[in-house]
């Protein structure tokens, strides 16, 4: 005979506890302990630890025990690529990319490949946090783990050099790193490496990294050829700046207002008034004039060197005469004038 019906027992098996879900629970409210317990009795799965691991990595004040947890882990829960992503990427958050970047390293010997984001990732915060040596050094990192480092990581590691000041090393990145990577480095590129070596008037070195851009078939727009003759003036060879004006007509690049400008600062750095003003000229006669933002650069080059006041002639002439457009007597007279007195010939004179 059959049970009645109301003492029927039910024979579906208990649920199992889904500790991870509860494990995930417990690191979420920060009740860590309470994880770390269960982590290491129930459930000591690689799931678990990065559960525990993106815990204690949301806490600055924690991320340095992560490590340690990582180890005392092993090797019942073997780290994997998640595992790394996230030590990685609170490392960076902390502006630790090197440690970020050893921790990369030691993926290899467990058999796992750092992938393509995660390398750029920690690249990218080597090159805003770290010493550009660094950042530099870990772009063999990245061609020994299978992913070759792009324009972009290029340009990153190049920029980073040039604001230490490691004008040698940022030029060896674009004349033969990033060939080896299958990079064609650009004018942009060179544009960097001539500004940077005129900066410390390394000339020779601005003629030969202007030279290996033309060989490579690259074409210099206007604002590279500014930077080159203002290299030029700076040289003191004035005679080499006039000629590559004139040499950017013939190449199709007509020079803007402000390579005369760059020429007519030079003369009047060294001393030659009477080719400054010729060269002034020479622009007004081309159907060029200068604008606000154009003089104000040109005012900013007479002042860097020095030599303001000596150009004040000149500036005042070139005002008066159609040199100019867009820019009234005051905004000329606080340019340039060092006294209310000064000012006081601009604002007497109107304009032809």
């Amino acid at each position: 005979t059959s049970a009645p019906a109301g003492r029927e027992m039910s024979c579906s098996p208990v649920p199992e506890p889904d500790h991870h879900r509860l494990l995930a629970t417990l690191a979420r409210h920060g009740r860590l302990a309470a994880a770390a317990t269960l982590f290491s009795t129930a459930v000591r799965t690689t799931r678990a630890l990065n559960t525990i691991l993106a815990a204690l990595c949301s806490s600055p004040s924690l991320l340095r025990v992560a490590p340690s947890v990582l180890l005392l882990a092993a090797p019942t829960a073997s780290p994997d690529a998640a595992t790394f992503r996230v030590l990685t990427s609170a490392l960076c958050r902390a502006s630790r990319p090197s440690a970020a970047a050893g921790l990369l390293r030691c993926m290899p010997s467990l058999h796992l490949d750092p992938d393509s984001p995660l390398c750029r990732a920690v690249l990218s915060s080597l090159c805003r946090c770290a010493p550009a040596r660094d950042a530099a050094a870990f772009l063999d990192d990245m061609r020994r783990w299978g992913v070759p480092p792009s324009g972009l990581d290029h340009r990153a590691v190049l920029r980073a050099l040039l604001r230490e000041g490691m004008v040698a090393e940022a030029y060896e990145v674009v004349k033969e790193k990033m060939g080896s990577d299958g990079v064609s480095p650009g004018v942009a590129d060179f544009e960097l490496m001539l500004r940077a070596f005129s900066e410390r008037g390394q000339f020779d070195a601005v003629d030969e990294a202007f030279d290996e851009m033309l060989l490579r078939g690259l074409v210099p727009g206007v604002a590279v050829y500014n930077v080159y003759v203002a290299a030029l003036c700076k040289k003191g060879d004035l005679a080499g700046a006039r000629r590559m004006v004139d040499c950017m007509e013939r190449a199709g690049c007509p020079p803007d207002v402000r390579t005369f400008g760059v020429v007519v600062a030079g003369c009047v750095s060294a001393g030659d008034a009477g080719a400054a003003r010729d060269v002034a000229w020479e622009a007004v006669r081309r159907g060029l004039r200068w604008d606000t933002p154009s003089m104000v650069e040109l005012v900013g080059l007479l002042r860097a060197c020095g030599h303001v006041a000596d150009a004040h002639g000149l500036l005042l002439d070139v005002f008066l005469h159609g040199g100019c457009t867009g820019v009234d007597a005051s905004t000329l007279g606080q340019l340039i004038c060092a006294s209310e007195d000064a000012c006081s010939v601009i604002t007497d004179h109107p304009k032809d």
